[in-house]
């Protein structure tokens, strides 16, 4: 026969079992929830790590005069992130300078308040083979750009045809001037909020402007 000292006894240790079934449980839940958060985290880190920033990767280059001391957080930048709006202060005869006094010797796209190098074959931009590839940024930003003005040097040039073509079945208008004016539009509109990119070609010259 089972006494009540029995029954209590034999309850305690069911109930003992129990709650070391649950704290396993919860533990395996816990450990779960850390696994997707790392995973999370990595796979934000792994975006970044595609994306090199112009503003962070210029100011560790040994050959920029106006380089100072950066994170590594500075040389990575998530185009899906809108920026702080650098835009251009100077023409030069061989490139630009953004408002935060990074030099720049080379083309130049500025998307989502970000500065990026653009590497254009040279004088091409009135070629037909002009290389889509160059351009593949704006296929990734989010959001588009409502507009993207093309500086094209110190005097207008035509975009090929299948440029155009490529930026109207994206829904995206395109306006051609020459780099001062394409600089000084994109500061405006920038400075307005809207949702506008460049893409600029140094103008040559001899010298430098400010926008």
């Amino acid at each position: 026969m089972i006494t009540v000292r029995q029954l209590i006894r034999n309850g305690r240790n069911l109930h003992g079992s129990l709650g070391q079934k649950q704290s396993h449980r919860l533990h395996s839940l816990q450990s779960v929830r850390k696994i997707h958060s790392g995973l999370a985290t990595l796979q934000q880190k792994s975006i970044k790590d595609q994306l090199q920033d112009l503003t962070g990767a210029m100011t560790n280059d040994p050959k920029n005069n106006n380089s100072r001391g950066s994170s590594a957080s500075d040389y990575f930048v998530n185009l899906f992130d809108r920026g702080p709006n650098v835009g251009i202060e100077v023409i030069t005869k061989d490139g630009f300078v953004l408002s935060n006094n990074v030099q720049v010797k080379q083309p130049l796209i500025l998307v989502n308040g970000s500065a990026f190098l653009w590497k254009v074959p040279r004088d091409s931009v009135h070629q037909a083979e002009w290389d889509m590839d160059s351009l593949c940024i704006f296929d990734l930003v989010s959001p588009k750009p409502e507009l993207i003005l093309f500086g094209t040097g110190s005097t207008f040039a035509p975009l090929p045809a299948h440029v155009r073509k490529h930026f109207y079945d994206m829904g995206v208008q395109v306006d051609i001037m020459n780099t001062k004016h394409a600089a000084a539009t994109y500061n405006v509109l920038a400075e307005e909020g809207r949702r506008v990119a460049a893409a600029l070609l140094p103008v040559g010259g001899s010298d430098p402007k400010v926008v």
